[in-house]
């Protein structure tokens, strides 16, 4: 679904310390015990495969949000 692939997306940028604004994945992330916020840019930290994984988890979270959630089997 695709607030599950928003996550896993978002998991990339809170490993590198991203400080988020979007209350409800600060929440998320704030309970998570090894999440550590430190900036709002930390951009430059993602390695090329990181780079790739987010584009990826973005194109399936647009198909999500046009098909899955509501052709999906859940």
């Amino acid at each position: 679904k695709k607030g599950d692939l928003t996550i896993i997306r978002n998991t990339i940028y809170a490993r590198h310390g991203y400080s988020y604004k979007n209350r409800p994945l600060r929440i998320f992330f704030d309970s998570q015990e090894w999440y550590v916020p430190v900036s709002a840019d930390i951009r430059q930290a993602f390695t090329e495969i990181e780079k790739q994984n987010i584009q990826l988890l973005l194109r399936y979270e647009k198909n999500a949000a046009e098909y899955y959630d509501y052709f999906g089997r859940g």
